[in-house]
């Protein structure tokens, strides 16, 4: 395995925090181009599988639909590692807090994610993300 140059490790970091700023700011397409165009996001134990950017917009829009108050996603630790064929394997924690405007959040969930990010047509891209939460207000849509 060969080491990530600074600028690929940059463009990875960039990555994260596009998705989360989508994700926060009701940015479905945004979001949805956060992946591959057969990206994957899986959430357990819920045991949700939300595959293709179709699938993941629409899963952000109905997020965004039913969401009372704010979200703010933030992620710690993030470990990024080259495997033999190129792909990046990548792992971080979650901590997501919920609030109404105007007022303070508290944690809504915290788990670990780890992703297969490829680059696709020059972008560093998940083609799959695994979120395994550790507790999580968040209840299937």
């Amino acid at each position: 395995m060969s080491e990530l140059s600074a600028q690929e490790a940059f463009e990875i970091g960039s990555l994260y925090s596009r998705y989360n700023l989508c994700s926060d700011l009701g940015d479905p397409d945004g979001y949805a181009d956060c992946f591959t165009a057969d990206g994957v996001l899986e959430l357990m134990p819920h045991e949700l599988r939300i595959a293709g950017r179709a699938g993941l917009h629409g899963h952000k829009v109905r997020d965004l639909a039913t969401r009372q108050g704010y979200r703010r996603h933030w992620n710690g630790n993030l470990l990024l590692e080259r495997r033999d064929d190129g792909s990046v394997r990548g792992r971080c924690y979650l901590m997501a807090f919920n609030g109404p405007s105007g007022e303070l959040p508290a944690i809504g969930d915290c788990g670990v994610y780890e992703d297969d990010i490829v680059l696709d047509g020059g972008t560093w891209l998940f083609r799959r993300r695994l979120l395994t939460m550790d507790a999580s207000t968040w209840t299937r849509r």
